[in-house]
This record gives structure tokens, sequence and C-alpha cells, in this order.
């Protein structure tokens, strides 16, 4: 038993040490944003798998480029930060009306998330973020989606095909 009691001691004391990062302002993630200063775990979510997300949406003081569809890597610095802005408001009137996710979480904390990630990744751009790490943030730019094949072959009448299943659109054998 003593095995056990040993393990369960080093697993409180790493608990303790936890808590204390966190109620020292350690822990920027648990505390629900960054306050604008990318740095520490900010700077680990951004180079991770879902540290690069897509812009859902325009906000309406842009007046600058389209950047609806493209991810946060490869938009301007202003644009990001208004995109940051956006989303505290969008956090804190989910916070208003007490919304939760479907985890019964508050759905304020995937806001504030995000914006977070758009500060981190204004501060990278503008280069006050990691240099060694912006080069690993930024994957080769995916293709236009222009690019892909058609779903069926232009049966050459001039006008695109019917339908997306891949046969034939001769439509002599319909019965009506």
């Amino acid at each position: 038993m003593s095995n056990v009691e040993e393990r369960l001691d080093r697993i409180e004391q790493k608990l303790d040490a936890l808590m204390a990062a966190l109620k020292s302002g350690g822990g920027v993630r648990a505390a629900g944003g960054n306050g604008g200063s990318p740095g520490g775990e900010i700077d680990a979510d951004i180079d991770g798998p879902r540290g690069d997300p897509e812009v859902r949406f325009m906000p309406k003081r842009w007046t600058g480029a389209d950047c609806k569809g493209r991810p946060f890597s490869t938009c301007e610095p202003e644009f990001l930060d208004l995109l940051a802005d956006a989303y505290e408001w969008f956090a804190q009137r989910d916070d208003e009306s007490n919304a939760v996710d479907k985890n019964g979480g508050p759905k304020s904390k995937w806001s504030r998330l995000d914006a977070s990630r758009a500060r981190a990744w204004s501060a990278r751009l503008r280069g006050g973020g990691q240099a060694d790490a912006a080069p690993r943030a930024r994957p080769a730019p995916a293709p236009a989606p222009a690019a892909r094949p058609p779903a069926a072959p232009d049966p050459g009448y001039g006008r695109p095909p019917m339908n997306d299943f891949g046969d034939s659109t001769d439509n002599d054998d319909i019965p009506f």
C-alpha cells in the first residue's frame, strides 16, 4: 500500500502546484483569456492543430479585403484585432444571457478562445510573437477552392450536368 500512497502524494503535490499557478495568474487559458498579450500557453495553442481557425464572418467595421474562409495566419493584423473585439462582444453577450454549449459549459469560453487566438496571431504577424514558431504555424497555402475537379464530366452540350452522380448525362432513356 505504500506505493499507492506515494503515488497519491505526488498527484496531490502536482495538483497543489497547478492550483497555485492558476491563482497567481500563471494559467492563461483557465483565466478565460490573455488580455491581449500572447505568450506561453497561447503560443502553444496557436501552434497546435486547432490554433489557426478559419474566419467565419466579417466584422461590420472592417473596410478592407474580404477574409472570410481564410485562416487567421493569412489575415492582416488590423483585421484580426477587429475580429478579436467582435469575439469578445459575443462572449460578453453570451455571459449576459447565460448561454451554455452542448456540454453544459459557458458558451462564452469558445468566443474568448477565438478572440485570444486572433490577438495572438495579430501580435505574431506584427513581429511580437516567437520567431521560431512562426514558420511552423503557417502551413503552405491550400489550393483555391475552384481547383477541385467537377463532379461529373462535361457532356459537351454547353451546359453543366444535372446531377452529381458521375454517370452520363444522356437523358434519351428518361420515360417522361
